[in-house]
């Protein structure tokens, strides 16, 4: 009796402080926090592409080894359960548009984020990926037409396929490390990287980089390297949270592994010759080029570590990288001189 006794004591002052929870309150506050999830991930994959597709329209078509594509600017997603309750779509067909890229044919097309593409070209998009097909098999220099639901009305909106020069889309893969890896159609970026650089010129700084590597060839040059590696590993079981058919892949959680994907195996002239191209990209769209060679700088003081055991094993050492590209810039700058004195 005596033990009875105390178990009843202890259990009623076992009590929980403060204002309890309910369970409803509890699946109100996860359906809110999916759909600021889906918001921020959006904000990060649109970044991205803003930046890369502003640095891959002024890859010089001669720097190409490949061919370029049809480009209209969209970021479409699947209809499912978080995604309809951010747009607040009930449409049973198409595919949400997410975000348009600035000064892009859809951009003055005056599509927009929240409309539902049902068709294109009397075609109907069952699904993103379908959409993306759709796209690259548009023709450069014709209109085609989107057919959309924008508040429950549908709309017929004529819009100017362009071609960009590099067969490119834009990723962002979550993941801590700050790293960046280039694939046969895709660069894909790390939540690290977005967290680490001060500003989207240093993203770009990296972004060049990798275009480099994908506008020179060099991914068909590595056989059993990280890209190689990447692809088996998506495989694996790397799951596509969110797909885009216009600009860019997924939003890709790892599932252990996935820093050693992020490993190089280019060789050190071949990252030589990324820095130098990539440098010149970065030029020629405007940005500052100082910003490449201090952004290696203070990778390498910041983060030593991820340096010597992500990023050194087969890169120039981040001195000679510095210097190097800083001769670039000056390479550069004296071409453009005597191009407008020519002028």
């Amino acid at each position: 009796a005596t033990v009875f006794i105390l178990v009843v004591f202890i259990s009623s002052c076992a009590t929980v402080s403060g204002p309890g929870v309910t369970q409803k309150e509890i699946n109100a506050a996860r359906a809110e926090l999916e759909i600021k999830a889906l918001q921020f991930k959006l904000t990060q994959i649109k970044r991205i592409n803003e930046i890369g597709y502003r640095l891959a329209r002024f890859v010089p078509p001669e720097d190409i080894k490949g061919r370029p594509r049809p480009f209209i600017g969209l970021f479409a997603i699947d209809r499912g359960d978080v995604s309809r309750r951010l747009y607040d779509i009930s449409a049973q067909k198409g595919v949400i548009v997410a975000f348009v890229v600035a000064q892009t044919p859809v951009s003055r097309a005056g599509i927009q984020s929240g409309d539902v593409i049902l068709e294109i070209n009397k075609k109907e998009v069952s699904s993103s990926a379908q959409l993306r097909d759709l796209i690259r098999r548009l023709t450069p220099g014709k209109k085609t037409i989107l057919t959309i639901l924008r508040n429950g009305q549908r709309q017929y909106v004529p819009v100017d396929i362009e071609e960009i020069p590099l067969d490119v889309y834009f990723t962002v893969v979550d993941h801590h490390s700050v790293n960046a890896a280039a694939g046969k159609r895709e660069i894909y970026a790390t939540y690290g990287l977005l967290n680490f650089a001060k500003s989207d010129d240093e993203i770009a700084a990296v972004l060049a980089h990798e275009l480099a590597h994908l506008s020179r060839g060099h991914v068909s040059q590595v056989e059993g390297g990280r890209v190689l590696g990447f692809l088996a590993a998506l495989g694996l079981g790397i799951t596509a949270e969110i797909f885009s058919p216009g600009s860019g892949n997924a939003v890709m959680r790892g599932v252990g592994g996935i820093g050693d994907v992020f490993r190089a195996k280019y060789s050190r002239d071949i990252e030589r010759e990324a820095d130098y191209f990539g440098t010149k990209y970065f030029y020629l769209a405007g940005y500052d080029p100082e910003i490449v060679a201090t952004f290696h700088e203070r990778f390498a003081i910041e983060i030593p570590q991820s340096m010597v055991s992500d990023y050194l094993s087969t890169h120039p050492s981040s001195p000679e990288r510095s210097i190097r590209i800083r001769k670039i810039i000056k390479e550069l700058e004296n071409t453009s001189s005597s191009d407008n004195h020519d002028g």
